[in-house]
């Protein structure tokens, strides 16, 4: 008997036609609220890039027959864990957006560390004249010889690494596990976070969110950094206490904060943060676009899609989260 699964946003029909050979599928978009309804009951996978809210507490309770939950993002902080079931395995999209975010990341280490953005727009004020050489060599941050940490090596501050090396830079990193990796120190637990937050040039934080890493940088945490530091989060903006924050960059100009992620308001990133962020020039910020360049090329949901390709065929799961740091 072939499986049921629902399916939540757009994937490639390409992938799809391989998942139709072991299951029907149900288009999430494509059924009004009774259809939904009618099915629940007999759907026992599903494949979502963001948890749909139609799938509210109710509904999931309805869902009895669910064994897996394939995430095509990479976090999945968004899933609805205290709604689920214990038997319920939860697998996240971890590896499949890596190059892409790794590069952005670089993206954004690079504009905050040379002042691009800054300069930029002091350039198109009208009546602008270049300070002296030294003035404007000065706030430049020159990233040879510099060290680079990381909060969080999976795929994605692996490859934040591989470009950190290629720019002569030493690389220092936070994980739960220890890695042994050439060029690489690594990291772990509370002398661990403070050593690499004491030393870094600059640090990009590559962590999922979870219960255990919400508000993990805090004021004490943004104090051990050193002064012209620069801060580039592609991971979850609620990692950062958001006031802390903000009084770091205002009461230190020379620190800089580059972020992709945004705080979240009422259920989604809003890009006007309670805080004036956006009034200050050590603050960069760009509307959540490095996951997006990697969905562009499909190569994510066709990895979700193998993944639950695998469940299907009776193999192991990849990327099966731990509930307890969710739920």
């Amino acid at each position: 008997m072939k499986s049921k699964l629902l399916l939540g946003d757009s994937f490639p029909e390409e992938e799809l036609k391989q998942v139709t050979r072991y299951a029907d599928i149900y288009r999430l978009g494509e059924m009004d609220d009774g259809e939904l309804d009618a099915v629940l009951s007999s759907i026992d996978c599903v494949l979502v890039h963001l948890w749909p809210e139609r799938l509210n507490s109710t509904r999931v309770s309805k869902m009895t027959k669910l064994s897996v939950i394939q995430s095509g993002l990479a976090g999945v902080n968004h899933i609805p864990f205290g709604d689920l079931s214990r038997e319920v395995v939860v697998c996240s999209n971890a590896g499949g957006y890596s190059d892409e975010v790794g590069e952005y990341a670089w993206g954004l280490l690079l504009a905050a560390a040379k002042r691009i953005v800054r300069l930029d727009r002091d350039v198109k004020m009208s009546g602008f004249k270049r300070a002296s050489t030294l003035e404007v060599g000065r706030d430049v941050l020159i990233l040879k010889g510099k060290v680079l940490g990381i909060l969080g090596y999976g795929g994605i501050g692996k490859a934040v690494a591989r470009f950190g090396k290629a720019f002569g830079m030493d690389v220092i990193v936070f994980s739960r596990r220890a890695t042994e990796e050439r060029g690489v120190v690594s990291l772990k637990g509370r002398a661990g976070l403070e050593k690499v937050l004491r030393d870094c040039d600059a640090l990009v934080l590559a962590l999922p969110l979870t219960r255990s890493t919400r508000g993990m940088i805090g004021g004490s945490e943004l104090a051990l950094m050193k002064r012209n530091a620069v801060l580039v989060n592609v991971a979850r903006a609620e990692i950062i206490e958001e006031e802390a924050l903000y009084r770091r960059l205002v009461d230190n100009r020379d620190f800089v904060y580059a972020t992709d992620v945004w705080w979240m308001k009422e259920g989604r990133e809003s890009y006007s943060p309670s805080l004036p962020f956006l009034k200050l020039d050590n603050f960069i910020g760009t509307p959540h676009v490095s996951g997006p360049s990697a969905v562009v090329g499909g190569g994510p949901s066709r990895m979700a899609v193998r993944n639950l390709l695998r469940f299907f065929r009776g193999e192991e799961l990849l990327n099966v989260v731990d509930r307890s740091e969710y739920a």
